[in-house]
């Protein structure tokens, strides 16, 4: 019969270091999967409610801006 041969008390602290190390990887990783995909449905769900397509969204212009000032009374 083999003999086992014992476990030091290095190997034990590596073997945990060595699990803290990959649920703390794997719990990163979840942690941004989610965060990116709940960042993807709020923009989905703005964009339903204001009706647009990410194509329609543009950026102000200054004619817009000027525009928008006149409209308010602001001018």
């Amino acid at each position: 019969m083999a003999r086992v041969a014992p476990i030091t008390e290095q190997f034990q602290h590596f073997v945990e270091d060595l699990k803290d190390s990959f649920w703390g990887d794997l719990c990163g990783k979840t942690r941004l999967a989610w965060k990116k995909f709940w960042e993807a449905e709020s923009e989905r769900a703005r964009d339903s409610y204001l009706k647009l397509a990410s194509h329609e969204r543009c950026e102000p212009t200054y004619a817009s801006i000027i525009a928008m000032d006149t409209m308010c009374g602001t001018w």
